[in-house]
């Protein structure tokens, strides 16, 4: 809701209940003069779906430009209130054009999107979309049986979804025998894709098939990517040791630079300290895609943007909240977000990192780091979720607390590490239900550990 009266919108189309929400909430909807009803319409007017299709449309197409405003699309809120950012046509184009080069996406593929908004680039690419029968507002719910039906019914050459699709789809797919033999490409994006799920489709896909993790941002998307074959050939290990998660080479016509934290605006990408090779900083990008502005959120822009060293309004970089590094073959590694750092009295912990390596435990399913307590003395806790997704009882709590504790040990970068809890089912972003809610989990986990933090 709170989006929604951000946006200001004029128009309304939806179901049913969209407009009956909006009668129930009407500030947030306060804008709104027109409405399209998909269905049934009840006591708001406006038109229905079915009566415009009746009517003969006369009009002609808007004139844009590259810099004519295209959409508000909002962030995706794991770390805070969602924020509108503004998309210009220009920058949808450049999207379309990097993604089709990118992955060599030919007109007349057909692609099963399990995320609904990757369809609108398919269209553009000339590429036919079957809409898989799940809900696109749960992907973490999504049947796996519905999505490879879907997949090799209409012989479908590509997808796209959260890795909580895909952590879905690969064990039924082992569990089945059956196989993709039409897909030449499945991208996977909205958090660290665990190498467990990746290599569940080998051998499933079409000859030429691979997996892919592009990297990016709302507000810069695409900006890097790496294949499954080299996570799993190259970079597998070096995760499973503390360094991170590879995303790979940043895509041709993007400029990134690992730059040194500071919490507060940057005014002048002159003002940056570069970081060397190896050593972890904040991630910024500068591209065709790279978006300028918040919608309305003047201050969120001059937090979020460094303005180019040509000094054009029209050309700033945009700090990715993102930790990494760039490794010796110009490969970035992600560490997790800026404000997930933990910052202890004997040095800095970064989620992903830390997170690998416990992440090696037979029992655990995924696992998240958080800071207990006040910068610079924070205390790390790791939440771990079990592959079955219940807390154990107390002797096989203690003992998985005894095996992480001694894996902890064995790493320089986890040695400080001495709390770890256990919950049921971590919290996620609503969007990809794949995003670790880890300002929700920090709050429950003071609660588990008051002791820890007085």
């Amino acid at each position: 809701l709170k989006c929604i009266e951000e946006a200001e919108p004029t128009a309304l189309v939806g179901i049913p209940m969209a407009h009956m929400l909006s009668k129930l909430k009407k500030r947030a909807f306060r804008t709104v003069k027109q409405r399209v009803t998909v269905g049934r319409r009840w006591l708001w007017g406006g038109a229905t779906l079915d009566e415009l299709r009746k009517t003969k449309a006369d009009g002609e197409s808007a004139q844009t430009t590259a810099d004519t405003t295209a959409a508000i699309l909002f962030t995706s809120g794991a770390t805070g209130v969602p924020k509108g950012v503004v998309f210009r046509h220009g920058v949808f184009v450049g999207q379309t054009e990097m993604i089709r080069d990118a992955y060599d996406i030919q007109p007349g593929e057909i692609d099963v999107p399990c995320f609904a908004l990757f369809a609108l680039f398919s269209v553009a690419m000339g590429v036919t979309i079957v809409l898989p029968e799940i809900d696109f507002s749960n992907p973490g719910k999504a049947s796996p049986a519905r999505v490879v039906d879907a997949i090799n019914a209409h012989h479908a050459t590509m997808s796209f979804g959260s890795p909580a699709v895909w952590k879905r789809v690969g064990p039924y797919l082992e569990q089945t025998g059956i196989t993709l033999p039409t897909v030449k490409r499945i991208l996977i994006a909205g958090a660290p894709v665990p190498y467990s799920t990746l290599a569940m489709f080998k051998g499933k896909l079409a000859d030429v098939g691979d997996l892919h993790t592009p990297y990016g941002a709302t507000e810069s998307l695409p900006f890097s990517t790496i294949s499954a074959s080299e996570i799993l050939g190259e970079t597998r290990l070096d995760t499973a040791n503390g360094k991170g998660t590879c995303v790979g080479k940043p895509l041709q016509g993007v400029q990134a630079k690992v730059i040194r934290f500071v919490d507060a605006p940057i005014e002048s990408i002159d003002d940056v300290e570069e970081m060397p090779v190896g050593e972890v900083g904040e991630i910024i990008v500068n591209s065709a895609v790279t978006t300028q502005e918040y919608f309305n959120r003047p201050e969120n822009t001059k937090l979020a943007k460094i303005r180019d060293a040509g000094g054009a309004p029209a050309s700033r970089w945009h700090r990715m909240g993102d930790t990494g590094y760039f490794d010796e073959q110009g490969r970035l590694w992600f560490c997790g977000r800026v404000n997930h750092r933990v910052e202890t009295a004997i040095g800095t912990l970064y989620p992903i990192q830390v997170e690998g390596v416990f992440n090696n435990h037979d029992a655990v399913s995924r696992c998240a780091l958080v800071g207990l307590g006040d910068r610079p003395n924070q205390v790390p806790c790791v939440v771990i979720e079990l592959h079955d997704g219940h807390i154990p009882d107390k002797d096989l709590r203690d003992r998985i607390r005894t095996e992480l504790k001694r894996m902890a040990e064995a790493h320089e970068l986890t040695k400080g590490a001495k709390y770890f809890l256990f919950h049921e089912g971590l919290p996620v972003d609503v969007r990809h239900n794949a995003k670790i809610n880890r300002d929700a989990l920090k709050h429950w986990a003071d609660t588990q550990l008051p002791e820890v933090v007085q």
